[in-house]
């Protein structure tokens, strides 16, 4: 029963925590409606995926509880384009910045990033068996 409640469960709590460190952090940077907006955000969609998580397995792919081995492969592979289409648009961003002549680090680093974190999840797997 704790399994099928924290699966429930812990993809919306995180979204009500994600929310409130967006709340804080635009509270410090002198932006409190904007983190109330961001915070309200997190909020529906957590609330989204509570509501309908039960009722579509789509949704509950979602809330990540993939109800079957087809579902959880579509879930890695929407992670696998996801990830893929973040990166380009750091590389394309840091070639675009780089060729207006303004400093494209944001984009470097999330590119620098991403790269690290393809090859050592690679690493790690390939050695796990």
């Amino acid at each position: 029963m704790e399994t099928k409640m924290n699966a429930r469960w812990g993809t919306p709590a995180f979204g009500l925590v994600l929310g409130a460190l967006f709340f804080a952090a635009s509270a410090l940077g002198g932006q409190p409606t904007v983190g109330l907006g961001m915070f309200a955000v997190m909020a529906l969609w957590s609330g989204f995926l509570v509501v309908f998580g039960g009722r579509s397995e789509t949704v509950g792919v979602l809330s990540g509880r993939p109800v079957d081995e087809r579902l959880a492969s579509f879930n890695i592979l929407a992670t696998a384009v996801a990830g893929t289409v973040a990166l380009l648009v750091a590389i394309i961003g840091f070639l675009w910045a780089t060729a207006q002549g303004q400093n494209g680090i944001d984009f470097a680093v999330v590119a620098a990033a991403g790269g690290i974190a393809y090859l050592a999840a690679l690493v790690w797997f390939r050695t796990r068996g």
